[in-house]
């Protein structure tokens, strides 16, 4: 270093004071020493990645040798690999067993709807026989409409009771009429009037 300071101060000219060559030692100095710390903290970042990348490395061929020699974590990989393939039929047979509940289901609502329509094609069945019949009754109905509409011929003989007077001689009928009482005979004169 003394060797480069004497280099720089015969590169300098003579009459220049030794204050001044402090001066220019000092801004030397502060140059390098600010190029030494870009260096180092370069350096140091490089320095770190690789350190970086190198410990993953290691770590990754620790954990592979650790898995070979290390029974416990063999076994508890086999462990994981058995839980995954059992999980999966196990996910299977449940599956499985939903499918066979679900068809259950539509069994069941399956037949429930061919009874529904049984009896839906019954009842239109009886629907349409007694639309029939109320068809048949409306034209019986009509029917005797029309026949009460003619006069009445009965061919039937009536009894005739009476409690006239009048007449010569009772006939032998209406003087052994048991119907022929004091109420019926007011009865029929108050008819008499009314109509």
């Amino acid at each position: 270093m003394k060797d480069k300071l004497d280099q720089i101060a015969q590169l300098l000219p003579d009459g220049f004071s030794k204050t001044g060559l402090n001066e220019v030692l000092k801004l030397v100095e502060s140059a390098v020493e600010d190029r030494v710390a870009e260096e180092r903290t370069l350096l140091e970042a490089k320095v770190s990645g690789f350190l970086r990348s190198k410990i993953t490395d290691l770590k990754e061929v620790a954990r592979q040798e650790l898995e070979a020699d290390d029974e416990v974590l063999r076994g508890y990989r086999m462990f994981e690999q058995i839980r995954s393939l059992v999980a999966q039929e196990v996910e299977a047979s449940d599956v499985d067993s939903v499918v066979a509940k679900q068809q259950t289901a539509i069994d069941k609502l399956q037949e429930s709807m061919s009874s529904l329509n049984d009896r839906l094609k019954n009842s239109l069945h009886e629907n349409s026989m007694l639309s029939g019949k109320v068809n048949q009754l409306n034209e019986e109905n009509e029917q005797l409409t029309e026949s009460a509409k003619l006069p009445f011929k009965s061919s039937e003989a009536a009894v005739v009771i009476t409690n006239e007077t009048d007449s010569s001689r009772p006939s032998p009928e209406a003087a052994n009429n048991i119907f022929l009482t004091e109420d019926v005979i007011n009865l029929s004169k108050q008819e008499a009037l009314k109509g």
